[in-house]
């Protein structure tokens, strides 16, 4: 019987099987736990969200408003992560691991001081915030996002330290551990959120309090493990205290422009929710309501392009272009099979999945045609949108795929929202109609990029 893993065997390019630096049983090792992960992250959003559904669409709409705007640091988190696990990544191809380690350092410092920063902004500004962005919005409303944004401000730090320690360990390969960590944070997140909701009536509240503590755990226990020097990687306190100007500017020079990329991306989604907030509470409940369950469209392409910096970034830092060149191609074909499984069993489960929420009968309505949405242009389009752009910047090629992604952002999903939504009255479906214009600009550049092979001409160390 022909095996799964050969159908999704790209040609080897005439690399040497003693030069491929990850075998298969290493690629799973890798990618498997970060699936799982992907997987507990999606399954306990949609928890949370059904659980403040039983407070009502009120505070299921506060907490899908307000989850916009965290969206837009927890994206420049991930931004700085990422160019922290490209940077260590490289090093360790090259065998400097002193540097690697000094990297890691300089990454917790500066993602902390970072969150610190947006923590005070915050704080300073959550009600001006919100009424900029989403204008005359029903009280109830207002008042859950208010509630929910400041309680969940105060765990950015944590965010921030967890996401940067997540990244540390999957540079090293240690996807596993990341695994075991989020499965506890995301019971604690359970727990407290039934708690919260069920026992004491708290809504929107409860659920931020619930994000606090699990943050605020996972990161501790992750800092903790990071400190023993077991470990290829391991965090120096002394450098974390330091600024080391060099470092720092090699994982900016990735973690700027994808942060300016992933930041622009949640603040478009930002600006088109605002506009949605005007089309009514369903159709507000229904984009919360799809966006959690698309999540799971996605996860296989997300947990791929989490394992991509990894892979690459130890394939250039060893100088090894042909083995980076066909693990990014057997990598996208392993994230197209999956994506293909993954959106064929959403849209199978689609009607019973919504029967765990309490929605009217207009907000389940859309939020069917917005999954299916989703769903097929997910497999047509959003593996190359994901992966592809990781590769490149995985790379060293991240200008390039910022000034991509942000024409893309703007003529692509931006403008054609409006157009869809506004000038053509498709409201929150023609939103979601712009999605695969956005997709194909996006992945048809990075592809003709890839081709070219210009990225090869990049290296961050």
């Amino acid at each position: 019987m022909l095996r799964f893993s050969k159908l999704i065997e790209p040609p080897r390019d005439h690399v040497p099987k003693e030069r491929l630096i990850f075998s298969n049983p290493d690629l799973k090792k890798l990618i498997i736990p970060l699936v799982i992960e992907q997987i507990l992250i999606m399954s306990v959003g949609m928890v949370g969200t059904m659980m403040v559904s039983y407070s009502g669409e009120a505070a299921m709409s506060g907490v899908s408003l307000s989850d916009m705007i965290n969206g837009v640091f927890q994206y420049v988190f991930s931004a700085l992560a990422t160019g922290g696990t490209i940077v260590v990544a490289q090093y360790i191809g090259s065998g400097d691991l002193d540097k690697g380690r000094k990297s890691a350092s300089q990454l917790v410092m500066i993602t902390t001081l970072l969150s610190c920063i947006f923590l005070a902004a915050m704080l300073i500004g959550n009600r001006s915030l919100l009424s900029l962005l989403f204008g005359k919005i029903e009280a109830d409303v207002m008042d859950a996002a208010l509630v929910y944004l400041i309680i969940t401000a105060f765990s950015y730090p944590f965010m921030a330290a967890y996401n940067a320690f997540s990244a540390l360990f999957r540079a090293m390969g240690h996807s596993k551990i990341n695994m075991k960590v989020s499965l506890m944070m995301n019971v604690i997140n359970v727990l407290c959120n039934y708690i919260g909701v069920f026992r004491m009536g708290g809504g929107a509240a409860a659920v931020g309090v619930s994000a606090l503590i699990s943050r605020f755990i996972a990161a501790a226990v992750m800092f903790i493990m990071l400190l023993n020097k077991k470990y290829q990687i391991s965090i120096n306190l002394r450098d974390v205290f330091s600024w080391s100007a060099d470092i720092l500017k090699r994982i900016l020079s990735i973690a700027i422009p994808s942060g300016v990329e992933s930041g622009l991306f949640q603040v478009c989604r930002v600006a088109l929710t605002s506009i949605i907030a005007t089309f009514g509470t369903a159709q507000i409940a229904a984009n919360g309501v799809a966006v959690s369950i698309d999540n799971i469209n996605t996860l296989l392409n997300t947990a791929v392009s989490l394992a991509i910096p990894t892979v690459i970034g130890q394939c250039v830092g060893a100088r090894d272009y042909e083995a980076a060149q066909y693990y990014a191609k057997k990598m996208f074909l392993i994230a197209q099979f999956g994506s293909i499984l993954v959106s064929a069993c959403v849209m199978a489960s689609l009607p019973f999945v919504l029967n765990l929420y309490e929605l009217s009968a207009d907000a389940r309505w859309y939020t069917m045609v917005l999954v299916s949405i989703h769903s097929v242009f997910s497999v047509l389009l959003g593996t190359s949108c994901g992966p592809l752009p990781t590769m490149l910047r995985a790379a060293g090629d991240a200008k390039f795929t910022m000034t991509i992604a942000c024409i893309a952002l703007v003529f692509g999903r931006l403008c054609f929202s409006y157009l869809f939504a506004m000038v053509m009255g498709f409201g929150i479906i023609g939103m979601w109609m712009a999605m695969p214009v956005h997709w194909s600009i996006n992945s048809i550049c990075c592809y003709i990029r890839f081709r070219s092979g210009k990225w090869k001409e990049k290296r961050v160390i």
